[in-house]
Parts: structure tokens; C-alpha cells; sequence
């Protein structure tokens, strides 16, 4: 896509969305706010300090400097347990669902779906993305609708693809290797725009922060949207800085050698639990979100230094819940990523605005990350066209009234044959337990019972889902299921409104 042509898709995008493209100034006057998003990636319910249920050994004093100048959120939710169809909807404010039939692993991005870079482009504001670009399919492959530069961002430093390696990010690993542009297991360099860069000797972390940092000090006339979209804490958590793995007392894993095989061999060797002990997993990961953490705070620090931060609305989140294999915790919750028990699709999440939000505030009432996009458009004095809704709803006016959304509809989940509806008190799933090494991350505790059957849970008084009340309430289950089975049919009607998925 040309840089003119670019342009035109902000302009139609303007059109579409009924929003005015005057820069600088929201419609009451004030300066627009900055925005930035910061993903992590299978960051564990527990392993955010700012929480009261926060797991051993976390220690998250920059995450929590976020919470303490904004709103931390108990009850927020993914729309996926794993990475590419949750960060579709985060991006679209629609349920993946209304384009990818199979709601599954690959959902794409279609053209007749929006996403917040567009959007807030259109309004005039300058855009970038830093780190990992995955919307489940088209991966490396700078042509395509899913590729940043295609869905509104002006800047793209990373990687199009599920996963990255932290530290071989150079052409000449890349071309050693059998196998450099897997799906789950990529390595070499990354894109800077659309051309291929190497960064020998970097560490991404790090890297994206600087790049984030830089692209701030460049754009302080603003209004700036960030999409910094971490790989940390994913997999391979083994891979950190030496002086973090230092800190936490873990030995130092050879980086992968191309003579020996194939990365897809590394990378599945290292997410097992035989070469690294659960312990050692466990301190790993933490290793890894201590050198996360760390930079997240060196991003704060410019924005406090350049007098950015009470202006700037932070939206943080991971995209779905702790994965099983990398060591992350997600108690008190039951389950994990892959899964549609609590532990899967309940996610870390805060907000910060000082200029308009409350500080060290906690959110109890539930909310969706699908809120994300209009909670950023009220922000930047976007009104989307009403022909057009989005399936979330803007935090500002609940979390500055600390009431329920306004609608307070249900939340739908599918992903393959696993589903979930969440309304009000009442949770009806059928989930499928993964937990191959009986790790601790998961409450064990009559979850296998659960497991592969519909349950019924009051996760208000049952956050962990221990107790089915499907018997004693069959009704709600009913109501719920009838719910659900509403919400495929209305989804089934959507696919025929997005023909470039077909």
C-alpha cells in the first residue's frame, strides 16, 4: 500500500466513522490526550503487585506506579485465552467473532473493520506500534491488511508474528537457520516499517521501550496513540538479561545455535518442564517480568521528565491469562491461557489519566477489553457513527462514578468447542483443562471434575470456580445457554457484512 494511498483509507475511515479530522483539540477545547497502550503477553492474573491476591515473589513496583496514578480493575476480561484473537478485539472494540466463524487460533483483520489506529489517525493524531503484530494469520508479510502499516499506525518497529526469540534479532541468524520464520518459534530481524532490519546484540524489552521512548521525544507537539505491544512475559522466558537472571538466581541457557538443529526443536526443549525444573520456570519468569517491569518504568520516567504523564491515558493489559508452561501464576483463579476457566480469559488490566480519572482507585464491576477502543475514542473526543457500534463500552464516566457500565449486557466467549457467558453473579462454561504438568499456576482443585462438561459458577462469591451449581439452578443455566446460542446467531449475521474474510 502506498503512502497516498494510506492517507485515503484515514479520509474513508473519517467518513465512515463520522469523526472530525480537526487536529490538536478534543470538541470542548482542551488538548487532546496522548494515548498509549501497553499489551504484555501471558502476564498471570497474580503476578501484578498492585493486587491484593498478588503471587509470591511479585514485585511489580512500576506497573503499580500506573494503578496508584489511575484505576486498577479486578474484574476485566479478555475475549480469547490465547494471543491473536483477544488482540484483534482489544484493536477492533468487536467480538472476533463477528468476521471469523471458526472463533478460533486465526481470526485476520478485515478491511471493513476499523481498528483504534485508524481511528484516532483520522482525528489527527500520529500514530505507532512497537513490538509484537499478531492477528493470527498473514504473518511477516508487509503487503497485507494485518501488516501495522495497513491498519493506521505511521511507525512500525517489530515483528509480525506469535512469537519472537528476546535476543537473536540479526540477519545472520536468521540465515543460518532451517527454520527462522516459524509461527510460535520465529527469530532474526525485525521489521522497521516494511524493511527488515537486524539488532545484534539487543534484547527486545529493551528495545521496544527505547523505541517507544524515542518516537515520545520526537512527538511532543502530539497528540501521540503508543501501541506497545511487549513479548514479555511470553515464552521463552529462559531468555533474560544476565544481570536479571543473576538477581533471581537462575542459570544462564545457551542461546539457540543454528548447527543444532532446528528453532522449533529449541523452543519446544525449553517451554517443557524437564531441562528447566517447575522452580526454576517459576523464577525465571519472574526474571522476566522484573526486566519488563523495569522498563515500563523507565517509559514513565519520560513522560513524568517531558510533564506528559497527567495528560496521557495509559491503558494496560495483558492479552489473555498466565500460560502453564512459563512459569506465570494466575491464582486465585482456576486455569490458564488455552482454557475458558477464570484463569484464561480474566486478565490483569489498569488505567491512568491523572488530568481525568481518579487516582489509586480499584474497579470492581466487570469489564471487557473490548472496552478499550471506545474508552480511548471518548478520550480523544471521538463520536463513532452509531451504524457502526462497537460490542464494548467507554470506562471514563463508570470508573469516574465507580458504577457498572451502563449496559452491563453479558460477555461471550468461544474459542473452538470451549464457551463461556458471563452474566451478572453467573458463569456458564464448557472448558477444556490445560495444565500438562500439573503446575501451580492452576487451582487443581475439582477442575479436572469441571473439566469437558458445562458448569454453572456464581464467580462473584466463586471466583475459582469450585463449586458447579449447575443442578441447583438448571433455570440460570438454561437462560445463560439460550444467551449464548442468541449470540452465535447474531455473530453468524455479522460474518455476511465482512466479505473480504470470505
Amino acid at each position: 500500500m502506498t503512502h497516498k494511498l494510506r492517507h485515503l483509507t484515514v479520509f474513508i475511515v473519517a467518513a465512515i466513522m463520522g469523526i472530525s479530522c480537526k487536529k490538536g483539540t478534543a470538541q470542548h477545547g482542551s488538548p487532546l490526550p496522548n494515548i498509549i497502550l501497553i499489551v504484555t503477553d501471558d502476564q498471570g492474573y497474580a503476578d501484578l503487585s498492585a493486587y491484593d491476591h498478588a503471587s509470591s515473589g511479585c514485585h511489580t513496583p512500576n506497573m503499580n506506579r500506573i494503578a496508584e496514578q489511575g484505576v486498577l480493575f479486578t474484574q476485566a476480561y479478555a475475549t480469547a485465552p490465547v494471543c491473536s484473537p483477544s488482540r484483534v478485539a482489544m484493536l477492533t472494540g468487536k467480538y472476533q467473532g463477528r468476521w471469523d466463524s471458526l472463533m478460533y487460533w486465526t481470526p485476520g483483520l478485515p478491511q471493513e473493520a476499523p481498528t483504534l489506529a485508524e481511528l484516532l489517525k483520522a482525528k489527527g493524531y500520529v500514530t505507532a506500534k512497537f513490538g509484537k503484530s499478531d492477528w493470527g494469520r498473514n504473518f511477516h508479510d508487509s503487503t497485507v491488511r494485518e501488516f501495522p502499516l495497513h491498519h493506521g499506525y505511521d511507525y512500525f518497529l517489530g515483528f509480525s508474528a506469535h512469537a519472537h526469540d528476546f535476543f537473536l534479532l540479526d540477519e545472520e541468524t536468521e540465515k543460518k537457520t532451517p527454520d527462522p520464520y516459524g509461527w510460535s518459534e520465529s527469530l532474526g530481524r525485525l521489521y522497521r516499517n516494511t524493511t527488515k532490519e537486524s539488532f545484534k546484540g539487543q534484547y527486545t524489552t529493551n528495545l521496544f521501550t527505547d523505541e517507544a521512548i524515542s518516537f515520545i521525544e520526537q512527538h511532543q507537539d502530539a497528540p501521540f496513540f503508543i501501541d506497545l505491544s511487549y513479548n514479555a512475559v511470553h515464552h521463552l522466558i529462559h531468555e533474560v538479561p544476565p544481570e536479571y537472571l543473576a538477581k533471581w538466581g537462575v542459570r544462564e541457557i545457551p542461546k539457540y545455535d543454528p548447527s543444532a538443529g532446528t528453532y522449533a526443536d529449541y523452543y519446544w526443549k525449553y517451554t517443557q518442564v524437564n531441562d528447566i525444573s517447575d522452580e526454576e520456570m517459576r523464577r525465571y519468569y519472574l526474571a522476566n517480568l522484573n526486566c519488563l517491569d523495569d522498563n515500563i518504568g523507565r517509559l514513565l520516567d519520560v513522560l513524568e521528565k517531558n510533564d506528559l504523564y497527567d495528560n496521557t491515558l495509559i491503558i494496560f493489559a495483558s492479552d489473555n491469562g498466565g500460560e502453564p508452561l512459563s512459569g506465570a501464576n494466575n491464582q486465585p483463579l482456576s486455569g490458564s491461557k488455552y482454557t475458558m476457566f477464570e484463569g484464561g480469559i480474566r486478565v490483569p488490566f489498569m488505567l491512568s489519566w491523572p488530568k481525568q480519572l481518579p487516582l489509586g482507585q480499584t474497579y470492581h464491576h466487570r469489564i471487557s477489553t473490548l472496552d478499550i477502543v471506545p474508552t480511548a475514542l471518548e478520550a480523544a473526543g471521538v463520536i463513532p457513527n452509531k451504524s457502526e457500534p462497537f460490542d464494548g463500552e467507554s470506562l471514563l464516566g463508570p470508573v469516574i462514578h465507580d458504577k457498572p457500565k451502563p449496559t452491563a449486557s453479558p460477555l461471550f466467549f468461544k474459542f473452538n468447542n470451549q464457551f463461556a457467558v458471563i452474566d451478572e453473579k453467573w458463569k456458564l462454561v464448557f472448558a477444556e483443562n490445560y495444565n500438562p504438568a500439573d503446575r501451580p499456576i492452576t487451582s487443581q482443585i475439582k477442575l479436572n471434575e469441571w473439566s469437558g462438561q458445562v458448569a454453572l459458577f456464581n464467580i462473584s462469591a466463586d471466583p475459582g470456580e469450585q463449586e458447579n451449581l449447575i443442578d441447583q439452578y438448571p433455570e440460570v443455566a438454561k437462560r445463560l445457554k439460550k444467551r449464548y446460542t442468541e449470540w452465535l446467531h447474531d455473530m453468524a449475521i455479522a460474518n455476511k457484512h465482512y466479505p473480504s474474510m470470505q
